[in-house]
């Protein structure tokens, strides 16, 4: 039976075996350096996405936000190349607030804290409006107060969380009703503590918003009354950032308007799905969120008569004393359109 055949280099003549001796060294070297490499590239934490496309955004804990919710519980930011780290805020006020400070590159609020804030100076641009509500916002009053109609606030000690669209909504809803914005005595109150302050009687009645409405109904039951005006104001909620940062990133923008669109394409399909999805990210019970639901329209847009409410709200900052006093300002430099426009351009009806 024939021997294997074994190559060393013992069998080389002495120029053939250096080149064997270096052959073999550089293939070991090779071979080190490959295992090497493999194991810092298994042990070093992977990254789905690119450079520079991180964005971090302020999200209110309310049900305007879902698309938001959806998008990230859905995985569609991440999808589009995205990697995105929300930010809980209490509401959308606090959100800008984040985003005014520079810990957040975008927040999300109702339009009209966002018009606070230009008002005050801040370089602010909205993105896209998200969702819209007319009738998702209520004064929810005590019964033993002898509140059953309007009317009846006049006096009354009403909780609001200033410079936000629930202070702006009871301002309408008394004007609405031929009631002096003066009639009610307004308190300041946090969001969190509107239903909890309406409960322990420290309050006659409060203008809120979902979820915070659905408690105060809740804890007073029977002894609660909601009064309703669906056409005193139909808040918009938005996405909003720095005008120079949303420049400066046009294919993050982007894709964060193809995600929206998923999540809003999901939530159309799937309402149910939707809800149960942005109620486990709120901690809250998914019956929480119904009344809401049915209030809001979730959609992506930006629409010319939202200029119109911009400047409506802008004059009402003014005479409410949160914005100083001057000219109103021209709020199409305040709108960030190329987003929209390079994804979905009918969505955009605004004149520009």
């Amino acid at each position: 039976m024939n021997s294997p055949v074994v190559v060393g280099a013992a069998g080389l003549g002495p120029g053939r075996r250096r080149w064997w001796v270096f052959g073999a060294g550089l293939a070991l070297a090779l071979a080190v350096a490959l295992a090497l490499g493999f194991h810092l590239a298994r042990d070093r934490p992977s990254s789905p996405v690119a450079s520079g496309e991180r964005l971090t955004i302020a999200v209110p804990a309310a049900p305007h936000a879902a698309l938001l919710h959806v998008a990230a519980a859905k995985r569609y930011f991440a999808d589009e190349g995205l990697e995105v780290v929300t930010v809980s805020a209490s509401h959308g006020r606090v959100a800008l607030d984040l985003l005014a400070e520079g810990k957040v590159d975008l927040a999300a609020a109702a339009e009209l804290p966002f018009v606070v804030k230009v008002m005050n100076g801040q370089p602010l641009a909205i993105v896209a409006s998200v969702a819209s509500a007319t009738s998702e916002m209520a004064v929810v009053a005590r019964r033993d107060r002898g509140i059953r109609r309007p009317a009846d606030l006049v006096g009354k000690r009403v909780g609001v969380t200033r410079g936000t669209s629930g202070e702006y909504y009871l301002w309408a809803f008394l004007i609405r009703h031929k009631l002096g914005p003066d009639a009610v005595t307004l308190v300041d109150v946090a969001p969190g503590e509107l239903d909890k302050q309406l409960a322990a009687g420290a309050l006659d009645a409060i203008a809120a918003w979902q979820p915070t409405r659905f408690r105060a109904e809740a804890a007073l039951g029977e002894g609660g009354i909601t009064l309703i005006e669906p056409n005193a104001y139909t808040a918009t909620y938005v996405v909003a950032g720095h005008g120079a940062y949303l420049r400066q990133h046009p294919q993050a923008m982007q894709k964060l308007m193809r995600a929206l669109l998923k999540a809003e394409a999901f939530l159309q399909a799937e309402p149910q799905q939707a809800q149960q999805l942005v109620a486990d990210r709120l901690g809250v019970p998914a019956a929480s969120l119904q009344p809401s639901w049915r209030d809001q329209e979730f959609r992506v847009d930006l629409l010319q008569p939202q200029m119109i409410t911009l400047e409506d709200e802008a004059r009402w900052a003014v005479a409410r004393g949160h914005a100083p006093k001057g000219a109103v300002p021209n709020f199409l430099p305040h709108l960030y359109l190329d987003a929209l426009l390079a994804v979905q351009p009918t969505r955009i009806t605004v004149v520009h």
